[in-house]
């Protein structure tokens, strides 16, 4: 029996039946027979049972003690396992089974041994649209972007390097970058160039120049355009084709196969070729054996010397832009990471006229590592332990927090990027979920929270993104952004002078709280961190970007 959208809303209808205690006979055997012959409506049973019960016990444990926690979510915990006896005559040991694994994995997209287990659904407050199933965490990414050198994108958002990413397009105007695929084969592209991802071991060019390093354990590796294909047999070649359709193939090293577009590969090459040999082949697909060998693309040598002059000039640029920025007198505290040594276990709080000496961070376990650049200083946080400790005075009506962080997994359903210490009146918790939302909790005396959509990825780990969340009282919103754009906005219902006094960076002390979520640790790096007593423009946080990303 095949599930289809009709099936998956009718047992949702008579799941709920059940929770509520108001299925009928006739509703409940209609429920069991679904089950019983339908093994996708079993998973969702299964999924549908996990977030209720999950979402009950987290609202038992936490209304009182967080208030950050929505309150408009109700559950009935009094009665929901009432229909256990149904839930054992439907669930073979089989199905147990699948609930376990299922546990597992809820979380999201990773949760290392030795986490907490506990990590239930986000609250219906929140979006839920394109959330990784719970049963199959994302592991999507085909190849990760390694170097890129003075990129000029078509994409309206930038790619820096560190950035996984899935199949699909690659567009650049102008620059060099450099994509390691998962099979191990290393690609250069040069823009002007539209190259696709298709698998770990196949792309397809538009237009541009690729040249293509495939070890032995990428054989086989291909570069596909619309008349030619280019198959790698080890261990190097480059290939240039233009947007009329005529191009150059030239090996380096090694030796290729040359096959036309609509044939299979497995049939008969076209031509094979060996180190130095090449052809010409047109819009036709016509091939001419080259007359005279071509100038080889940049190697992957050039291209590291380029890149490190680049993270030079980004990096002086940064410091000058750096310099101006801590002469803002809105400026609370700001954090640039640039300590003398890595010995140091205060970070000073660098604003030009900083509150008092309590608004410099004290360092709780977290290690000194290498940030944006090779020469710039960042922290790691790591462990459940690791914070930074600080205490902001004073009661402001409007505030901007800034980050650049480097995200390597969300362990948690909630991680911190600055939360005060308890959750009293006026009191800022800003974090991520595990889902890739940008969250600012404030308390009002209700409790509002400012969720955006997911905007990070599992592609996202382990680049440095720049996050900023703007709340503004005159104009009554909380507008949240991403490496420069703004992502969401929200209005603010019932404005209130926000207060921080102690809080942390990458972590939670709650007050009167053991609750699931009391420990909100980040799992990253840290290199820059700012608190503004104003609400910054769009076009001030776009400088702010444009000057601080680790690329041109």
């Amino acid at each position: 029996m095949n599930s289809s959208p009709s099936s998956d809303n009718r047992t949702v209808q008579l799941i709920d039946a059940l929770l509520q205690e108001t299925i009928s006979e006739s509703e409940q055997t209609e429920l069991e027979q679904i089950l019983k012959e339908d093994a996708d409506q079993r998973q969702l049973y299964i999924d549908y049972l996990q977030v209720h019960s999950g979402l009950a016990s987290w609202a038992a444990e936490t209304r009182d003690a967080d208030p950050w926690v929505p309150q408009h979510v109700e559950m009935r915990t009094d009665s929901q396992w009432n229909a256990s006896r149904f839930v054992l005559l439907l669930i073979s040991s089989v199905v147990a089974a699948t609930l376990l694994l299922s546990l597992s994995y809820y979380a999201g997209w990773s949760i290392g041994s030795g986490q907490e287990s506990q990590i239930v659904n986000i609250p219906e407050t929140k979006s839920s649209e394109n959330f990784p199933a719970a049963s199959e965490p994302q592991t999507d990414h085909i190849a990760l972007l390694t170097q890129a050198v003075g990129v000029e994108w078509e994409t309206p958002r930038d790619l820096q390097a560190g950035a996984g990413l899935s199949a699909g397009w690659l567009k650049l105007k102008s620059g060099t970058i450099q994509v390691e695929m998962i099979s191990g084969a290393s690609v250069l592209i040069e823009g002007p160039a539209a190259i696709k991802l298709i698998s770990p071991l196949k792309a397809f060019c538009e237009y541009g120049k690729v040249r293509a390093s495939v070890p032995e354990q990428a054989q086989g590796f291909s570069v596909a355009t619309s008349r030619l294909n280019v198959v790698d047999l080890g261990t190097e070649f480059t290939l240039s084709l233009d947007e009329t359709g005529n191009g150059q193939v030239q090996v380096i090293d090694g030796k290729v196969e040359l096959h036309a577009a609509n044939q299979q590969q497995s049939a008969p090459p076209l031509q094979s070729l060996t180190t130095g040999e090449g052809v010409n082949f047109d819009a036709q697909g016509t091939l001419n054996e080259l007359q005279e060998a071509i100038r080889p693309l940049i190697d992957l040598e050039e291209l590291s010397q380029l890149a490190a002059r680049q993270q030079e000039q980004q990096l002086s640029h940064w410091r000058e832009q750096n310099q101006r920025l801590k002469t803002d007198p809105s400026l609370l505290a700001y954090y640039d990471f640039e300590e003398p040594s890595h010995w140091v276990r205060t970070l000073k709080n660098k604003a030009r006229q900083p509150l008092s000496s309590a608004t410099d961070g004290a360092i709780v376990g977290c290690q000194w590592t290498s940030g944006r650049w090779p020469d710039k200083q960042g922290l790691e946080f790591k462990r459940t332990s690791d914070r930074v400790r600080l205490q902001i005075p004073g009661e402001y009506q409007s505030l901007t927090f800034m980050a650049w962080v480097r995200i390597e997994g969300f362990d948690r359903w909630l991680s911190s990027l600055m939360l005060t210490d308890g959750f009293k009146p006026g009191n800022p918790h800003w974090q991520l979920s595990d889902k890739g939302e940008i969250i600012l909790g404030v308390n009002t005396g209700e409790v509002k929270n400012f969720f955006s959509p997911v905007v990070l990825q599992p592609t996202d780990l382990g680049r440095w993104i720049f996050l900023v969340t703007v709340y503004d009282q005159q104009k009554r919103e909380v507008v949240h952004y991403l490496d420069g754009v703004p992502v969401s906005h929200h209005k603010i219902e019932k404005p209130v002078p926000l207060v921080i006094g102690p809080a942390e960076i990458g972590n939670w002390r709650p007050q009167n709280h053991s609750g699931a979520h009391s420990i909100r640790s980040l799992n990253g790096r840290l290199d820059e961190f700012a608190l503004f007593g104003r609400a910054l423009s769009s076009d001030e946080i776009s400088r702010l970007y444009q000057a601080g990303k680790p690329g041109l």
